[in-house]
């Protein structure tokens, strides 16, 4: 039978990601309404960059974790 482990670390970071990715969304954006409509323009285009590319780095990491360990 082989043992197909999980690599610890790539999960412990992917899951700081995922909760990363969750407070930016539920908590740091609604925060951001409050501010001036030129502000929130571009506080939401760097919003929008920072949480596309946590989603590639979690899409990665997963990637990582999945993947079989060298034999």
């Amino acid at each position: 039978m082989s043992y197909r482990g999980i690599n610890i670390f790539y999960l412990i970071s992917f899951l700081c990601t995922l909760i990363l990715i969750a407070y930016i969304g539920l908590i740091f954006f609604p925060q951001v309404s409050s501010y001036t409509e030129t502000e929130m323009e571009s506080v939401t285009t760097i919003i929008i960059i920072v949480i596309a590319l946590l989603i590639v780095a979690a899409c990665i990491q997963f990637f990582l974790l999945v993947k079989p360990p060298k034999q």
